[in-house]
């Protein structure tokens, strides 16, 4: 009993010893300024570049009438999925937003994203969001001023790697009329 402790022991060792060579060897760097390794954990890599104040009227509105636009950019050279990412395994982009009291969201619509073929999957493509977008908000209120709070969950990769998931806080101005 106790020869097995031993050789497990000494095997565990051996693996642990050569996973730090690895781990020593390896290219990447903490730091890597590539995709934001080693970037303070707030970095954002989409701001929110609308006017914080959405116009919205003070009665239901009908369904041909358009939504308030939200308007985002995303840091050159990065990319993020797009609401419906062609693969389950991807995080999609989504807005979230809480209502106050006399405030109602009908509906959030997204952009349709663009189909791009990244060289580490040629044959699959990517539903993706680039450069600049944005999220129609379909809001009614009683009127006057109110505040919706909530955030942009998203997650932005570059042709190599993704950054960890990201959550943009976000405060709009609602005045209905």
């Amino acid at each position: 009993m106790r020869r097995s402790y031993f050789v497990f022991s000494v095997v565990l060792a051996a693996a642990f010893s050569c996973g730090l060579t690895a781990m020593a060897q390896s290219t990447w760097q903490p730091g890597h300024p590539g995709i934001g390794f080693g970037q303070p954990p707030a970095k954002q890599w989409v701001q929110m570049v609308s006017s914080p104040e959405l116009a919205v009227p003070a009665a239901k509105q009908s369904a041909a009438q358009k939504g308030a636009e939200v308007r985002f950019v995303i840091q050159s050279g990065l990319h993020i999925n797009s609401h419906t990412p062609n693969s389950q395994f991807l995080i999609p982009t989504t807005l979230t937003l809480e209502a106050p009291k006399g405030v109602a969201i009908d509906r959030i619509d997204y952009p349709q994203g663009v189909d791009y073929h990244f060289e580490f999957a040629p044959k699959d493509a990517l539903s993706v969001y680039t450069g600049e977008f944005g999220v129609l908000v379909h809001v009614h209120a009683k009127p006057g001023r109110y505040k919706l709070h909530g955030q942009l969950h998203y997650q932005a990769c570059d042709n190599r790697a993704c950054n960890p998931p990201r959550t943009l806080p976000l405060t709009l101005d609602v005045v209905a009329q």
